[in-house]
């Protein structure tokens, strides 16, 4: 996210400064981390973003440890050139690397990606920003540790500082990230370093297992804001339990949507669904599995509702999906699924299904739709499969497909090619009853409508009370046509949406969401 409250502090680079900063900083972290070259910007300026909305930076850093950071940012608050700190750059729909406006310097952090400390007694790891998600996944997996990653949907190579800094949220029980991390350390916009929490305390010994410490629970400003670089942090890491057993509905009506988060919500509230539980509409989960049906349209969009229901059936998924996970000993998911099973009763049937259930159902009907049969229900065990690897902690580039949407190519590479997609992500927070969540689609549906787009929606119950909607809206980058009607169309929703009441989580260098908190924002990402 980033997101200008006010003006931020340090102003564009003055020649002058940035001449004599780039000088300072070559001393510091060598000549081959200082670059300035068109070709070394012009990567940093890839983004699934319109044109309209893209900055290039002046100058790139890539410090490898925390003196030198302290000492570049120092350098910069000396010379008055603003910093936008990244992590990994891998913040796509919001705008990826860039820096929220033309002419700063990026301090990119991916050099440090050192697992500082695992510890498999108390089960947590202390990580640098560089840190990928599927860095952290293959070490528990490769030592054999009792633990799995909260992973998100954001890829594997996705920074998990930079993630919660963004207060980004992933799919089990330590969903809600930001909750379960302690002992930030940050270098200061003059170069000093604090520690938060007991961090700050001479032999402090709950440093990386309570966050608080004594006074003010600082960690949170550190979160969407320039008020410093997070160069460490503490992630805890959840305890593998003897089962994890997916569950998932099929809505067939759009009218089902409604009481089934009102039963959600009171699942979420009892403790029974401890997973964030993700709710996607059908063009989401479809666009995980297949570009955007242009043979069957005839080149023509938006998406015709006869074709949309076609894709529905032969993809296996419903009008609303609804995916979580039940986490304990096999006793305690046992109990925990009949009491789902009973609160779904006369809304949609709950399937359950894990490692076991999975790999037979793929060899079933992947031999079976390989003749023609049951491609439906294909569809439907790949989808699960997909989120179900999620829930387990296993990091996954699949759901970032979904940009791919209405690109005429498939991609060679899905990652590499992802600055070369079009796409736009709005993320508005709804109190989790069924008459918000008609609200919100009330809201944005129409919109989609009007500028010739497909509505792409998830919810997702991030907390016991909330749910966190990603909007996508996706075009080809191709076309300048389609270009500037998805920059009209998430313009008119993102306006339309906040008119309401639903301002969200996080924002991108496409709209800035100005605050009444006087902080400027440029997060580290």
């Amino acid at each position: 996210m980033t997101t200008e409250l006010i003006e931020l502090p340090l102003q564009a680079s003055a020649d002058s400064g940035l001449s004599a900063a780039l000088v300072r900083w070559r001393e510091i972290v060598g000549d081959a981390y200082v670059r300035t070259d068109p070709a070394t910007l012009d990567t940093y300026c890839r983004s699934m973003l319109p044109p309209k909305y893209r900055h290039r930076p002046a100058a790139v850093v890539l410090p490898e440890s925390r003196e030198q950071v302290r000492r570049v940012v120092q350098t910069a608050h000396e010379q008055g050139v603003a910093l936008h700190p990244i992590s990994r750059g891998q913040n796509w729909g919001y705008g990826a690397a860039m820096p929220p406006r033309d002419g700063m310097v990026l301090l990119d952090l991916r050099r440090m990606n050192r697992i500082v400390e695992v510890n498999a007694e108390l089960g947590y790891a202390v990580v640098e920003p560089g840190v990928s998600q599927r860095q952290l996944a293959d070490y528990l997996r490769d030592r054999g540790l009792p633990y799995i990653l909260d992973a998100t949907g954001a890829g594997p190579e996705a920074s998990l500082v930079g993630n919660v800094l963004q207060r980004g949220f992933g799919h089990t029980p330590y969903g809600n990230r930001i909750l379960n991390v302690s002992g930030m350390e940050v270098v200061l916009r003059d170069g000093s370093v604090i520690h938060t929490g007991f961090g700050e305390f001479p032999n402090a010994c709950a440093t990386h297992v309570f966050p608080y410490g004594i006074g003010p629970w600082l960690d949170g400003v550190f979160t969407q804001s320039d008020l410093g670089v997070v160069t460490r942090l503490t992630v805890w890491l959840f305890p593998r339990p003897g089962q994890i057993t997916g569950f998932a509905l099929k809505l067939d009506r759009a009218d089902q949507l409604f009481p089934a988060i009102d039963v959600l919500r009171r699942l979420r509230m009892g403790g029974i669904a401890q997973s964030t539980v993700h709710v996607a509409n059908d063009l989401r989960v479809i666009s995980a599995r297949r570009q955007y049906p242009w043979e069957l349209t005839g080149g023509k969009t938006p998406l015709p509702p006869h074709i949309r229901q076609h894709l529905r059936r032969e993809c296996g998924v419903g009008v609303w999906n609804l995916m979580g996970a039940l986490y304990g000993t096999k006793a305690m998911v046992r109990a925990a699924a009949a009491e789902v099973r009973r609160a779904f009763a006369g809304i949609a049937r709950v399937r359950f299904f894990d490692h076991r259930k999975l790999r037979l159902g793929q060899a079933v009907t992947g031999a079976l739709a390989r003749i023609g049969l049951l491609r439906g229900l294909a569809g439907t065990v790949e989808s699960a499969r997909s989120v179900y690897d999620l829930l387990c902690g296993i990091p996954s580039a699949e759901h970032l497909r979904g940009v791919y949407w209405r690109m005429r190519q498939p991609p060679r590479d899905l990652i590499a090619e992802l600055g070369n997609t079009g796409g736009l992500w709005f993320s508005p927070v709804l109190p989790a009853t069924g008459e918000y969540a008609r609200q919100l689609l009330e809201t944005l549906e129409p919109i989609f409508d009007k500028h010739g787009f497909e509505p792409l929606i998830t919810m997702t119950s991030v907390t016991e009370r909330a749910l966190v909607g990603v909007v996508s809206v996706f075009y080809d980058a191709d076309s300048k046509a389609e270009t500037d009607a998805a920059a009209a169309c998430y313009e008119e929703l993102s306006a339309a949406a906040i008119a309401r009441g639903f301002w969200p989580y996080r924002s991108g260098v496409q709209k800035p969401i100005r605050s009444p908190i006087r902080v400027s924002v440029s997060v580290q990402t």
